[in-house]
């Protein structure tokens, strides 16, 4: 009897449990079915309408206009959506299908059933998918880039035609002397290239800094920003108040090394020197796919500069987009770091040398091979 009534209990719990959880998928459906009409209309008026006071302050028309449009010139219109996941009683995940790819929508709702926040991220198929097209050798010994982040150590490098940019680089003056390589036990199986011409400062980088946590994208660990510098280290011109200021501002950024863009982020507004966007902290972005557990993501970039499409194989050197000031930057920066996965809300970042660099500091000026960056130093291309 008593057997008989836990059986009964357990079928009254799990019927309740599933009718709260099809009506919270019911319930996210209608917002996401409201959503996904605006966008293919262009209604951005209707989107915005989706949001609850908070969001349309933090977000309003001429931002959420930039953003859509950005996402229909990328990726078409939506052809349909798979049911949504929910996962709290405020939020669900849902697929979208493009027409020219598929991203994943984290959808947050209030109680009044309207959006106070979401998130387009890349497909989590995408990660399965290396980029490279070398196989790795018999020994599949793994090592360790840094604690948490487990990288294969044996996977084939590209050959010196596949890592070439698109332009000549100049040879080294025989008056420099060559270094020799130094032994780097945690170094990156990618060889990254710094993604600048001309002279930058590192303003900011290194190991994960003291009260920063691994959540906040723009303050985790081996994270550099670089700013140009002028011949006499000057950052800036005038007053400084303005971008066009600032000697890194429309200057070209380059792909630090070869492989696939997964992730592309432009129409964000652009920051005026001194304030930052509390919004959207990573400003417009691309992040570019090495090998499996590589990824380059390189952020504050100028609105609307962006030469790249999801999906287009880049080559080092090319350019893909101009400096800028957006996000977290207070000034025209160029954000670098290197992660372990595409995902910028969970990924690990990784520490990173850059292949070849001519390094100056403190007066001195040297060639450095397999070099970690520093703070204060500037960097030069070859």
């Amino acid at each position: 009897m008593k057997r008989t009534k836990r059986i009964l209990l357990f079928v009254v719990i799990w019927t309740l449990t599933s009718l709260a959880q099809q009506q919270g998928a019911e319930r996210f459906t209608k917002i996401i079915n409201r959503l996904i009409e605006a966008m293919n209309k262009h209604d951005y008026t209707g989107i915005v309408r989706e949001y609850d006071a908070g969001m349309s302050t933090a977000f309003p028309l001429n931002n959420t206009t930039l953003l859509f449009k950005n996402y229909e010139s990328q990726y078409g219109s939506v052809i349909r959506t798979d049911p949504p996941h929910v996962n709290a009683i405020d939020q669900a995940v849902c697929v979208i299908h493009f027409e020219r790819g598929i991203q994943d929508l984290t959808l947050y709702i209030d109680d009044q059933d309207k959006i106070k926040g979401f998130i387009f991220t890349t497909h989590a198929v995408t990660e399965s998918k290396p980029v490279q097209e070398s196989k790795p050798t018999a020994d599949t010994t793994q090592k360790s880039t840094q604690p948490t982040a487990s990288i294969p150590a044996t996977e084939s490098r590209p050959t010196p035609s596949q890592t070439a940019p698109t332009t000549s680089t100049p040879t080294t003056s025989t008056a420099i002397r060559q270094p020799v390589a130094p032994v780097v036990p945690d170094k990156q199986q990618t060889e990254l290239y710094p993604p600048f011409r001309d002279t930058w400062t590192v303003i900011t980088g290194g190991e994960l800094r003291e009260g920063t946590t691994q959540s906040n994208l723009l303050r985790q660990q081996y994270a550099y920003e670089f700013s140009a510098t002028d011949k006499n280290g000057l950052r800036y011109k005038n007053d400084g108040k303005a971008n066009e200021d600032y000697f890194g501002y429309g200057k070209e950024v380059l792909a630090p090394a070869n492989g696939t863009v997964v992730e592309v982020i432009d129409g964000i507004r652009e920051n005026s020197p001194g304030l930052r966007n509390p919004y959207a902290p990573i400003g417009n972005a691309i992040i570019i796919q090495h090998s499996n557990r590589e990824y380059s993501v390189l952020s504050y970039l100028k609105q609307g500069s962006i030469q790249v499409k999801l999906g287009e194989k880049v080559t080092r050197g090319r350019v893909i987009a101009q400096c800028g000031n957006s996000g977290s930057a207070t000034e025209p920066l160029i954000h670098y770091h290197l992660q372990d996965s595409p995902y910028l809300q969970t990924a690990k970042g990784i520490k990173f040398y850059f292949e070849r660099a001519m390094i100056t500091k403190e007066g001195k000026r040297e060639l450095k091979l397999n070099h970690l960056p520093e703070i204060s130093e500037t960097i030069n291309l070859e």
